[in-house]
């Protein structure tokens, strides 16, 4: 039986093509018709490599080829290297593809699987056993495919070498488990990742120069604010030079076959302001200038050797002076403390002479705390275009910090391991593989859910219920034991959403620190709950469950424990190792249903991104008789910490705003701009305000011509003030504010709402749109949404708050605008689904907000809330 439509699927998906190439028979009904060949010489140093081909043979097959010495008697696969088939190596110009490329070609009576070295001829039995369909797509062995073919003949022609030469995607706090550990490790070698250009880069100085000998030695470290610190060294001190220097050396002493030595300074800042060193210039110019020194050393000794380093937080910056030609430099995608690009960056310091890497964050855990959707690796089609741009940029390493969360992230992960190895290959087509292959008859509604968190949607239990039935449907669609094992293990990701979800909500405290949303024996049964799942899940590599419970992040995670009265946090500890088996299928599917059950009464709709485009227009104008609808209302106050106000301006007026604050604890202190919009965008003025606590202040705005203008007024935290407007066409934006790969909006955060009516439009044919409330609440949000018939469409007390939300307000407070964690983090919302009534669409509907600190949201109508009907500014193609 010929190897026919998996064959050419799978060579499609990962970049091999079929060839007119000898057929090369495999297997005859589950018998083996070939065996492995090693060449004489190298028999005892590749026999690991050929037991693995011969393991996994095994399994496709039935039965496992025997490993001979070539030439053997039968048809064979023959492994080797350049050494070993010298003849074959040149008539395959195997010398074009590098230390880590090979050719696997298929002869009448042989295959030939060779490569340069025994690393490329590790890759090349993957990259053969991939072409049988064959598939590693996590590290927990339940989501290897392995494909049963009993009768397998081939033609095979593939000629490989990678596009980086270092791939490495890493944990932060390493695979924390023996099963963890080995399982990654048996990833990374499955998936063709590392390489033969090892990076070493990491922070560093400690590694030499420890911090315990800082009492001997203070003048070794840092002067800061006029004292020593054990932060970083000293660097123009010429014991520390000389002491990291023979740290260097002897570490390639030590070990012969190591390329790359870190002379990465420790993380953080805290760098030396002492004369010698404040002469070198900038952090940047201190940290390269003791790099080249190092560099310089090395040289002598160790020629074809380099020292490495980040491009990173302050040294982000290339020096004022040219690098050694062994300096290697990655620069960081994260903490870029520079007014560069990152591709303006790339160029500077390969200007230098530097040679230069990528170091990626797909996952960090307090950025995206296992969220779907909230990291770069779980949005991946966003992940594929940057890897995509790397490559063009001409690096040579590709270092991505990650997490062990499988579940969000999994899909990224595969996909970058084989972008990292070839670009050129399709995101789209990577995904239509792993949801077939693992999946099955399930791969439809799995991918819905995949393609859902790729869009990098705020996390919410309406998103989460959208998952339970796209998994229940699978359910339905697939019995084979494999695949459900597979479902299971997505099932086991979605219970602990659930589980956080459910503690999250009930363990809220409001503006005065008080936990007001359940009793104290509520709030520890769910954290019990929430703690014990997540380490009974850890193996399976779900979850990054070692940060979440065994770091100080538990502390940020479950802070509302500390709020509690008589609580025994020795039997909080116990919980963290109260069990550590993995669920059970019948478990899981059991807990599968109740999670249903559970949210069985919440609408969810799908957030479709309809967008509506083209210049803001009066509604009032278009629709005079959506206006008339509401009759006489008054306008509203709006009273706003953050948001972008839109109006229409006429030329040569001289428009007076006052700001007004919410109350005496207001301080107006603010800088404001305004800019054009209608047309290009175009900045029209800028300026500052102030005025003492609890007292208004005026501005005085000149409009050069007619036109829809936006005004920011740098409102901020306890800076709320409510801008007065004369009655002109107004509204404020509230969409999105933090797509993620796109620039920051402001977003329209309300101080302190007490139900004032707020108008927006729906538009004809909207069936159904989205509602989100985020970061804000007392923790209750009271929504209250209405026609203009008096129907009330929705009217409920909602837990809006979340500790995700707490934990990166904190850290902005900490560190402004370096937070990375306000630049990296997708927050969680509480998302309302709402359906349009018959005949209330083409219509402005009234919202009302009871809250504090709120953060509005509309998804697919047009995001603008105004203080009366009649002063509602809409896109034009809404009233289409």
């Amino acid at each position: 039986m010929r190897f026919g439509a998996l064959f050419v699927a799978t060579f499609g998906v990962l970049g091999f093509v079929e060839t007119q190439q000898p057929a090369f028979v495999l297997a005859r009904k589950g018998q083996p018709q070939c065996v492995i060949a090693l060449h004489l010489s190298s028999k005892e140093r590749l026999m690991p490599i050929a037991k693995d081909l011969q393991k996994w043979l095994g399994e496709i097959i039935g039965n496992s080829p025997d490993i001979e010495i070539f030439p053997a008697k039968k048809p064979s696969i023959i492994l080797g290297t350049t050494e070993d088939f010298p003849q074959q190596a040149q008539k395959y110009r195997l010398s074009d593809l590098g230390n880590e490329g090979f050719i696997v070609q298929t002869e009448k009576q042989n295959l030939w699987l060779l490569a340069n070295t025994d690393l490329g001829l590790s890759h090349s039995i993957y990259a053969f056993l991939e072409a049988l369909g064959c598939r590693w797509f996590f590290p927990d062995p339940v989501w290897t495919v392995i494909p049963k073919r009993p009768d397998l003949t081939v033609q095979l022609r593939l000629r490989e070498r990678p596009a980086f030469r270092w791939r490495r995607i890493w944990y932060g706090w390493g695979a924390t488990t023996p099963k963890l550990h080995a399982d990654y490790e048996a990833w990374m070698k499955h998936n063709r990742q590392y390489g033969d250009f090892p990076v070493d880069c990491g922070h560093a100085y400690e590694r030499y120069i420890p911090h315990h000998e800082f009492e001997k030695h203070p003048e070794w470290f840092a002067l800061v604010g006029g004292k020593r610190q054990p932060t970083q060294l000293c660097v123009s001190n010429p014991e520390v030079q000389q002491r990291v220097i023979d740290g260097v050396l002897n570490l390639f002493r030590r070990e012969p076959n190591r390329i790359m030595a870190s002379v990465e300074p420790n993380d953080g800042g805290g760098y030396c302001e002492c004369e010698r060193c404040k002469a070198l210039g900038s952090v940047s110019d201190q940290v390269f200038f003791f790099a080249n020194k190092i560099a310089e050393a090395v040289s002598k000794e160790f020629p074809n050797k380099f020292v490495g380093l980040y491009a990173y937080a302050y040294h982000s910056d290339p020096p004022k002076f040219t690098l050694m030609p062994n300096v290697y430099v990655e620069i960081t995608t994260g903490f870029r403390y520079t007014n560069l690009t990152f591709d303006e960056q790339v160029q500077a310091f390969r200007n230098l002479g530097a040679k230069v890497g990528v170091y990626d964050y797909f996952s960090v855990y307090p950025w995206d705390f296992d969220l779907p959707g909230a990291s770069k690796a779980s949005r991946i089609y966003e992940l594929a275009n940057a890897i995509k741009h790397y490559h063009k940029l001409g690096m040579t390493s590709y270092t991505a910090e990650s997490s062990c969360n499988w579940g969000p992230n999994g899909l990224g992960y595969w996909m970058a391991s084989k972008l990292m190895w070839n670009p050129k290959l399709s995101p789209e087509d990577l995904v239509q593989d792993f949801c077939q292959k693992a999946f099955g008859r399930a791969a439809k509604p799995m991918r819905r859910i995949y393609e859902r968190w790729a869009k990098g949607e705020r996390f919410s239990t309406r998103n989460l219920k959208l998952a339970l039935l796209d998994l229940q449907e699978a359910y339905r669609l697939e019995d084979d034991p494999q695949v459900r094992k597979r479902l299971n293990r997505v099932a086991m990701y979605l219970h602990l959403l659930h589980l956080w979800t459910d503690y999250d909500r009930n363990a809220r405290w409001n503006e005065w620190g008080k936990i007001v949303t359940a009793p104290t024996d509520e709030i520890l049964r769910r954290a019990r709950e929430v703690i014990i799942f997540a380490r009974r899940i850890m193996d399976t590599g779900l979850v990054h469950t070692y940060p979440m419970l065994f770091t100080e992040w538990f502390e940020y995670r479950f802070a509302a424990l500390k709020r509690l009265e008589g609580v025994d946090f020795k039997q909080i500890e116990g919980w963290k190792q109260e069990r550590t088996d993995i669920p059970t299928d019948e478990e899981v599917e059991r807990l599968f249903v109740e999670d249903l059950k559970r949210f069985a009464d919440l609408k969810a709709v799908e957030i479709v991104g309809r967008q509506y485009n083209g210049r803001l227009v009066p509604i009032a104008q278009r629709l005079p008789q959506a206006v008339k609808m509401w009759g006489e209302v008054k306008r509203s106050p709006l009273f706003v910490e953050k948001g972008l106000h839109y109006f229409v301006g006429r030329k040569g007026e001289k428009l007076t705003l006052t700001y007004t604050p919410f109350d005496a604890g207001h301080t107006v202190d603010c800088r404001w701009t305004l800019k054009r919009v209608d047309k290009q965008e175009k900045l029209i003025a800028q300026g500052e305000v102030k005025a003492e606590r609890g007292k208004p202040a005026t501005i005085e705005l000149n409009i050069p011509s007619d036109g829809i203008y936006a005004f920011d007024p740098g409102t901020d935290y306890w800076k709320a003030a409510q801008i007065e407007f004369d009655e002109r066409p107004l509204s404020v934006w509230c969409g999105r504010y933090d797509e993620p790969n796109k620039p920051k909006r402001v977003p329209l955060l309300l101080w302190l709402p007490r139900g004032e009516a707020l108008y927006f439009f729906v538009p004809k044919g909207v069936k159904h749109f989205v509602i989100g409330i985020s970061h804000g609440g007392d923790p209750y949000t009271n929504l209250i949404i209405e026609t203009a018939d008096g129907t009330t469409v929705v009217k409920e007390r909602v837990v809006s708050g979340d500790q995700i939300s707490v934990i990166v307000d904190e850290d902005v407070r900490r560190y402004g605008e370096i937070s990375e964690m306000a630049k990296h983090a997708v927050l969680p919302a509480q998302e309302k689904s709402i359906s349009v009534p018959k005949g209330k669409d083409g219509q402005i509907w009234q919202l009302r907000l009871s809250s504090l600190r709120c953060i509005v949201e509309l998804y697919d109508v047009p995001p603008y809330l105004a203080r009366h009907p009649a002063e509602l500014l809409v896109p034009e193609d809404a009233l289409k």
